[in-house]
Protein backbone atom coordinates (compact mmCIF):
# COMPACT_ATOMS: atom_id res chain seq x y z
CA UNK A 1 0.00 0.00 0.00
CA UNK A 2 1.48 3.50 -1.07
CA UNK A 3 1.29 6.20 1.86
CA UNK A 4 0.04 9.84 0.99
CA UNK A 5 2.13 13.15 0.15
CA UNK A 6 0.37 15.86 1.55
CA UNK A 7 0.44 19.42 0.92
CA UNK A 8 -0.79 22.27 1.24
CA UNK A 9 -0.72 25.64 -0.78
CA UNK A 10 -1.15 29.39 0.55
CA UNK A 11 -0.10 32.68 -0.53
CA UNK A 12 1.62 31.24 -3.61
CA UNK A 13 3.82 29.12 -1.39
CA UNK A 14 3.39 25.08 -1.72
CA UNK A 15 4.20 23.28 1.75
CA UNK A 16 5.03 19.47 1.63
CA UNK A 17 4.48 18.03 5.05
CA UNK A 18 7.77 15.98 5.80
CA UNK A 19 6.23 12.96 6.94
CA UNK A 20 3.40 10.52 4.49
CA UNK A 21 0.41 9.55 6.82
CA UNK A 22 -0.66 6.20 5.95
CA UNK A 23 -4.04 6.69 5.13
CA UNK A 24 -6.36 9.94 4.27
CA UNK A 25 -10.08 9.57 5.52
CA UNK A 26 -12.55 11.41 2.94
CA UNK A 27 -16.17 11.75 4.58
CA UNK A 28 -19.41 12.25 1.68
CA UNK A 29 -22.77 12.70 2.74
CA UNK A 30 -25.87 12.79 0.98
CA UNK A 31 -27.98 15.08 3.35
CA UNK A 32 -31.58 13.52 3.25
CA UNK A 33 -34.80 15.21 4.88
CA UNK A 34 -37.15 13.02 6.48
CA UNK A 35 -41.17 13.34 6.17
CA UNK A 36 -44.06 10.86 7.64
CA UNK A 37 -46.32 11.23 4.88
CA UNK A 38 -49.98 9.67 5.23
CA UNK A 39 -50.37 6.25 3.81
CA UNK A 40 -46.79 6.16 3.24
CA UNK A 41 -45.17 5.84 6.85
CA UNK A 42 -42.30 7.98 6.22
CA UNK A 43 -40.25 8.74 3.73
CA UNK A 44 -36.73 10.63 3.02
CA UNK A 45 -35.77 13.21 0.40
CA UNK A 46 -32.38 13.99 -0.88
CA UNK A 47 -31.54 17.46 -0.63
CA UNK A 48 -28.05 18.33 -1.24
CA UNK A 49 -24.54 16.52 -1.13
CA UNK A 50 -22.51 17.80 2.25
CA UNK A 51 -19.25 19.54 2.47
CA UNK A 52 -16.70 16.48 1.91
CA UNK A 53 -14.56 15.87 4.91
CA UNK A 54 -10.79 14.67 5.26
CA UNK A 55 -8.99 13.77 8.33
CA UNK A 56 -5.46 11.65 8.51
CA UNK A 57 -2.62 11.45 11.15
CA UNK A 58 0.92 12.42 10.97
CA UNK A 59 3.96 12.82 12.30
CA UNK A 60 5.26 16.27 12.13
CA UNK A 61 9.13 15.69 13.34
CA UNK A 62 11.47 18.34 15.22
CA UNK A 63 14.94 17.14 13.23
CA UNK A 64 15.49 15.42 9.58
CA UNK A 65 15.28 11.71 10.66
CA UNK A 66 16.12 9.32 7.93
CA UNK A 67 12.15 8.76 6.98
CA UNK A 68 11.82 12.60 6.42
CA UNK A 69 10.68 13.08 2.89
CA UNK A 70 11.98 16.68 3.06
CA UNK A 71 15.60 16.14 4.05
CA UNK A 72 16.76 19.16 1.57
CA UNK A 73 13.72 20.95 2.91
CA UNK A 74 13.59 20.31 6.00
CA UNK A 75 11.55 22.40 8.53
CA UNK A 76 10.66 21.43 12.10
CA UNK A 77 7.05 20.65 13.49
CA UNK A 78 7.31 24.69 15.24
CA UNK A 79 7.53 25.60 11.63
CA UNK A 80 4.65 24.30 10.20
CA UNK A 81 1.99 24.27 13.33
CA UNK A 82 2.43 28.06 13.60
CA UNK A 83 1.85 28.10 9.62
CA UNK A 84 -1.56 26.46 10.45
CA UNK A 85 -2.98 27.75 13.38
CA UNK A 86 -2.15 31.71 11.63
CA UNK A 87 -4.30 29.96 9.06
CA UNK A 88 -6.73 29.08 10.89
CA UNK A 89 -6.71 32.36 13.04
CA UNK A 90 -7.15 34.36 9.68
CA UNK A 91 -10.42 32.05 8.70
CA UNK A 92 -8.75 31.71 5.48
CA UNK A 93 -9.02 28.32 3.42
CA UNK A 94 -5.82 26.82 2.18
CA UNK A 95 -5.27 24.47 -1.29
CA UNK A 96 -5.14 20.63 0.57
CA UNK A 97 -3.50 18.06 -1.91
CA UNK A 98 -3.48 14.56 -0.93
CA UNK A 99 -1.58 12.31 -3.63
CA UNK A 100 -0.48 8.54 -3.42
CA UNK A 101 0.43 8.25 -7.68
CA UNK A 102 -2.61 5.74 -7.82
CA UNK A 103 -6.01 7.06 -9.31
CA UNK A 104 -7.34 10.36 -8.91
CA UNK A 105 -5.59 12.81 -6.03
CA UNK A 106 -7.11 15.28 -3.84
CA UNK A 107 -7.31 18.52 -4.68
CA UNK A 108 -9.51 21.27 -2.60
CA UNK A 109 -9.72 24.03 -1.00
CA UNK A 110 -9.99 23.03 2.70
CA UNK A 111 -10.84 25.14 5.91
CA UNK A 112 -8.55 23.50 8.92
CA UNK A 113 -11.32 22.83 11.46
CA UNK A 114 -9.25 20.90 13.89
CA UNK A 115 -5.57 19.71 15.00
CA UNK A 116 -5.18 17.35 17.87
CA UNK A 117 -1.79 17.72 18.67
CA UNK A 118 0.12 14.91 20.90
CA UNK A 119 3.85 15.20 22.23
CA UNK A 120 5.20 11.74 23.46
CA UNK A 121 7.57 11.20 26.40
CA UNK A 122 10.85 10.49 25.09
CA UNK A 123 10.51 11.81 22.10
CA UNK A 124 10.19 15.35 22.95
CA UNK A 125 10.07 18.39 19.99
CA UNK A 126 8.44 15.64 17.90
CA UNK A 127 4.37 16.31 17.65
CA UNK A 128 1.97 13.87 16.25
CA UNK A 129 -0.64 15.83 14.62
CA UNK A 130 -4.18 14.60 13.48
CA UNK A 131 -5.74 16.91 10.89
CA UNK A 132 -9.62 17.49 10.09
CA UNK A 133 -10.15 19.42 7.25
CA UNK A 134 -13.61 20.37 5.77
CA UNK A 135 -14.19 21.23 1.68
CA UNK A 136 -14.43 24.59 1.31
CA UNK A 137 -16.26 25.49 -2.19
CA UNK A 138 -13.51 27.18 -4.58
CA UNK A 139 -14.56 30.38 -6.16
CA UNK A 140 -14.49 29.51 -9.95
CA UNK A 141 -10.52 28.52 -9.64
CA UNK A 142 -8.96 25.23 -10.85
CA UNK A 143 -5.29 24.19 -10.01
CA UNK A 144 -2.97 22.22 -10.82
CA UNK A 145 0.27 20.25 -9.23
CA UNK A 146 3.46 20.88 -11.05
CA UNK A 147 6.69 19.16 -9.84
CA UNK A 148 9.64 21.45 -10.98
CA UNK A 149 13.05 20.74 -11.87
CA UNK A 150 14.22 20.69 -8.67
CA UNK A 151 12.06 17.96 -7.06
CA UNK A 152 9.91 20.64 -5.46
CA UNK A 153 6.10 20.55 -6.05
CA UNK A 154 4.59 24.32 -6.82
CA UNK A 155 0.60 24.78 -7.13
CA UNK A 156 -0.54 27.03 -10.18
CA UNK A 157 -3.76 28.15 -10.06
CA UNK A 158 -5.70 29.40 -13.28
CA UNK A 159 -9.58 31.22 -13.25
CA UNK A 160 -12.07 29.35 -14.65
CA UNK A 161 -13.32 30.62 -18.01
CA UNK A 162 -16.41 32.05 -17.81
CA UNK A 163 -19.26 30.04 -20.07
CA UNK A 164 -21.23 32.31 -22.31
CA UNK A 165 -24.71 32.09 -23.02
CA UNK A 166 -25.25 30.92 -26.47
CA UNK A 167 -28.51 33.03 -26.40
CA UNK A 168 -26.50 36.43 -25.47
CA UNK A 169 -25.68 38.52 -28.65
CA UNK A 170 -24.60 41.38 -26.54
CA UNK A 171 -27.14 43.16 -27.17
CA UNK A 172 -31.09 43.21 -26.60
CA UNK A 173 -33.89 45.70 -28.60
CA UNK A 174 -36.62 46.07 -26.08
CA UNK A 175 -39.90 45.03 -27.18
CA UNK A 176 -43.96 45.82 -25.66
CA UNK A 177 -43.81 43.79 -22.52
CA UNK A 178 -40.29 43.76 -22.32
CA UNK A 179 -39.17 44.14 -18.23
CA UNK A 180 -35.70 44.03 -17.32
CA UNK A 181 -36.58 41.02 -14.83
CA UNK A 182 -37.91 39.16 -18.15
CA UNK A 183 -34.95 40.12 -20.17
CA UNK A 184 -32.78 38.72 -17.24
CA UNK A 185 -34.52 35.30 -16.80
CA UNK A 186 -34.15 35.36 -20.84
CA UNK A 187 -30.03 35.45 -20.51
CA UNK A 188 -29.75 34.42 -17.31
CA UNK A 189 -32.07 31.77 -16.29
CA UNK A 190 -32.65 33.89 -13.18
CA UNK A 191 -34.86 37.56 -12.55
CA UNK A 192 -33.02 38.47 -10.12
CA UNK A 193 -29.89 39.12 -12.10
CA UNK A 194 -31.63 42.11 -13.79
CA UNK A 195 -29.60 44.92 -11.97
CA UNK A 196 -26.58 43.43 -14.08
CA UNK A 197 -28.47 44.75 -16.67
CA UNK A 198 -29.27 47.65 -15.31
CA UNK A 199 -25.85 48.48 -14.69
CA UNK A 200 -24.39 48.03 -17.84
CA UNK A 201 -27.31 50.77 -19.17
CA UNK A 202 -27.59 53.45 -17.07
CA UNK A 203 -26.71 55.73 -19.52
CA UNK A 204 -30.20 54.96 -21.69
CA UNK A 205 -32.12 53.62 -18.59
CA UNK A 206 -32.73 55.93 -15.52
CA UNK A 207 -35.22 54.05 -13.66
CA UNK A 208 -35.03 49.90 -13.75
CA UNK A 209 -38.73 49.91 -13.83
CA UNK A 210 -39.19 51.71 -17.49
CA UNK A 211 -37.58 50.55 -20.61
CA UNK A 212 -38.93 51.98 -23.91
CA UNK A 213 -39.74 49.71 -26.95
CA UNK A 214 -36.62 50.12 -29.79
CA UNK A 215 -33.85 50.82 -26.80
CA UNK A 216 -31.04 48.68 -27.41
CA UNK A 217 -29.46 47.49 -24.18
CA UNK A 218 -25.80 45.94 -23.46
CA UNK A 219 -26.34 42.18 -22.26
CA UNK A 220 -23.22 41.42 -20.34
CA UNK A 221 -22.07 37.98 -19.92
Amino acid sequence: MSDYAIFFDYGNRTYRLPVNPDEVKVKSSLSVEKYEVLGLDQIAVPTRMELKEYSFDCELPRKAYHYVRTPNRFKDADYYLKRFERWRSGLVPVRFIATNGIGDDINTLVLIRDLDITERAGEEGDKYVSFSLIEYKPYGKASQLLKMDDGHYVVKETAAAETENPKNSGTHTVVKGDTLWAISKKYYGDGSKYTKIYQANTDKVKNPALIYPGQILTIPN
